[in-house]
């Protein structure tokens, strides 16, 4: 049966000829804790293979990073990661416009203006990840293998320890 592209994400993928998994669950507004700890919490997957998109930019350059849910990522890092001196976190709107998709449905696949992106090194260790599929309550499951050859991310070590 063929995969109907439901979000630009899914379009992207389809076109690459990758292979992912939809999963889908009801996203709540007022569920605490965020939206990539819902998606966890609602799908029954461990966090640490569940990753959040999130957009920076360094030294005024878009960039968009993966870290499992339950971590914060390190903008010294990230800075670091992308080759760069210094890392903010995107704006909202800015985001929001920059990718197509919306805050708590940003998707590494099928960006509106595709930003680079850096998975954290975690990633290593799992068979599987979990990204955001472009919409609320919409995931998507790729073995890491297929997610980093598809993606082009590059991997690093960019979490922030001890918070």
């Amino acid at each position: 049966m063929e995969q109907a592209a439901s979000t630009p994400a899914v379009a992207f993928l389809i076109e690459q000829g990758a292979v992912f998994e939809e999963l889908e669950y009801e996203h709540t507004d007022d569920f605490e804790g965020g939206f990539g700890a819902e998606a966890s919490e609602k799908l029954g997957i461990a966090p640490a293979e569940v990753f959040k998109t999130l957009m920076v930019e360094i030294d005024g350059d878009p960039g968009c990073v993966l870290v499992p849910v339950d971590h914060r990522m390190s903008l010294k890092k990230v800075a670091k990661a992308f080759n760069g001196k210094k890392a903010d976190m995107m704006p909202a709107n800015k985001a929001q416009n920059r990718t197509g998709f919306i805050v708590g449905g940003i998707s590494p696949f099928g960006q509106k203006n595709q930003a680079p992106l850096v998975i954290d090194e975690s990633c290593l260790n799992l068979e599987n990840v979990i990204v955001s599929g472009g919409r609320r309550g919409f995931s998507l499951r790729m073995k890491v293998t297929d997610f980093l050859e598809v993606s082009g991310a590059d991997v690093a070590d960019i979490l922030a320890w001890g918070v």
